[in-house]
């Protein structure tokens, strides 16, 4: 029972924190503050750099349009605006970030903060030290001021959980800003900070930019530092969990990977490989792979709408398409999943008190893996040989808590898929690959029941460890992005099923949708380039993304 009064403790202490600022929080934005706003971070470095602006009004800017953002959305879980306000008049106003206000999604270890990760057991007990990451990101005169809301397990596309409760999409409620950096999604896309670090294990960065309208870059293992941090699933090494940036605007994504890797991380974190930035010239015209499904789940109208887009911008500017159709689509979903919940969910969960609920969807995908395994053998067969359903029989087949010598032959499964995907990439002769984020755009709360196992267009790049970063394009409109009138949900197969039994375009109508921007393993300079140079194109066809609460 104590366990569970800390979701009301924790949320008094959020709000008394917030009546504790200084009153300028709570007063309209003045002109030099919408000034601020409409500056992007390289201008806006700059400005600091020669004395224009000062970190202390950078800060106050972003504070009140973080605060309405929280109102709206509920996406801020700690708040440390009168730290950041110490940290304003001490900072490097000559770094490559100087004063300028970087949220954390609420994984991310700040000394005098709590890591709670939603699960009552965390919460009051600050750490001690700043991670590494934002040692770095203070060294380059960064200002922390917040941290955002995520689902207790970090498994999954909502964001949900019982201390700080339930995030909302900024562009339309009822909607999940996506998970498991979902907070951090809503504050960027709302207008309430311009940069974010997070993390991603299985689309945890480039679903939520995707659902939420961000721009982000999923980086490789070992360009951004990631020690020192905190997570329910510790020892979970099968797929690497990556710290990666999300921004407001794509110059901005640009300029912050760039100052990170100018800081030379691998100084501050022995996990980072010591890769200097290298400046990236694309040839005039490339090989652009398209996977226009993943042959488990088709895109959604809307998601095949905006890929559409991409590729006709991409093909006018004379650049060669290509359909690129990568090894076994269902062997990936099937490898990576049970790589990241090898132990079905155990270690995550012995952290959570009996009375915290948590993701509708992580509940249903671990009480099929801790299911008997000769139920799931003979619920397998059925899918096979009744309903012909050939890809959730693979998935059911192996839902399990694994032994050693399991897990140990999943990490050669790892590795040999890899290794037939590195040979696909060349034969294909691709320079890059283009594909969907997510096949729906953003689910409706409690979604994640049926979707729960919609993760490949994700989590097939983390399997394999390429560098990919999403942009939004568009929106979902309703009167074109509607599912054809023959659309049948009994033809499906169980995870598409689940996927599109949320889909209705009346109802997301106006939720943001972008494309996914893959390259291979340690290529995020090329990535970042090939984002530019997709931003640049659709807006020569008169596409660019307008952002929400623009002022």
């Amino acid at each position: 029972m104590i366990a569970c009064k800390c979701s009301a403790a924790k949320q008094k202490e959020r709000a008394d924190r917030i009546a504790e600022l200084m009153p300028v929080y709570g007063t309209p934005l003045t002109a030099d503050e919408v000034k601020i706003f409409r500056t992007s971070v390289p201008e806006l470095v700059a400005e600091v750099h020669k004395g224009l602006v000062k970190p202390i009004d950078v800060l106050h800017a972003y504070g009140k349009r973080a605060l309405k953002a929280q109102e709206d959305t509920n996406c801020l879980t700690e708040i440390m605006f009168k730290d950041a306000e110490k940290q304003a008049e001490v900072c490097n106003e000559h770094g490559s970030l100087a004063g300028l206000p970087i949220s954390f999604k609420d994984t991310v270890s700040i000394k005098g903060y709590d890591c709670t990760l939603g699960i009552a057991m965390h919460a009051f007990k600050p750490l001690q030290n700043d991670a590494p990451l934002v040692r770095l990101l203070k060294d380059a005169g960064a200002l922390p001021y917040c941290k955002t809301n995520i689902p207790m397990t970090l498994l999954s596309y909502e964001s949900y959980n019982n201390i700080w409760g339930r995030t909302e999409n900024p562009h339309v409620k009822g909607y999940t800003p996506g998970g498991s950096s979902g907070g951090e999604a809503a504050l960027l896309a709302y207008g309430g900070g311009r940069v974010g670090l997070a993390t991603d294990v299985a689309g945890s960065v480039r679903v939520p930019s995707h659902f939420s309208g961000c721009y982000t870059v999923r980086s490789s293992f070992g360009r951004i530092p990631r020690a020192g941090n905190c997570t329910p699933t510790r020892g979970q090494d099968g797929i690497t969990s990556i710290y990666s940036p999300m921004t407001r605007s794509f110059d901005d994504l640009e300029y912050v990977f760039k100052a990170i890797i100018d800081m030379k991380p691998w100084e501050y974190d022995y996990t980072v490989h010591p890769i200097p930035w290298r400046e990236i010239t694309l040839p005039k015209k490339l090989k652009i792979g398209v996977m226009y499904s993943d042959g488990v789940v088709d895109p959604s109208p809307a998601c095949a709408r905006a890929l559409k887009q991409t590729v006709d911008a991409l093909a006018k500017q004379g650049h060669e398409i290509v359909t690129f159709t990568p090894p076994s689509p269902v062997d990936a979903l099937r490898i990576s999943t049970q790589l990241i919940l090898a132990d079905a969910g155990r270690v995550a969960t012995s952290q959570i008190a009996w009375c915290e609920p948590f993701d509708k969807g992580v509940t249903k995908f671990l009480r099929i893996a801790r299911l008997p395994r000769f139920i799931k053998k003979i619920w397998a067969w059925l899918y096979l040989r009744i309903k012909g359903d050939a890809v959730i029989a693979s998935l059911l087949n192996n839902w399990n808590e694994k032994t050693m010598p399991e897990h140990m032959d999943l990490v050669w499964a790892r590795e040999g898929y890899r290794a037939q995907y590195f040979s696909a990439w060349k034969e294909s002769g691709i320079d890059f690959l283009v594909t969907v984020p997510n096949a729906t755009p953003a689910l409706p709360h409690n979604g994640m029941f049926d979707s729960f196992a919609s993760i490949g267009y994700a989590v097939m790049f983390n399997l394999v460890d390429y560098s990919s970063g999403v942009i939004p394009v568009t929106h979902v409109d309703k009167d074109i992005d509607a599912l054809p009138a023959d659309f049948n949900l009994k033809r499906l197969n169980y995870v598409a099923k689940g996927a599109y039994r949320n889909y209705n375009a009346e109802k997301m109508h106006g939720l943001p949708v972008g494309v996914q921007i893959v390259g291979q393993r340690l290529e995020e300079e090329k990535v970042l380039k090939m984002m530019a140079l997709t931003v640049s194109a659709l807006k020569d066809i008169g596409i660019e993304y307008e952002l929400l609460n623009e002022i």
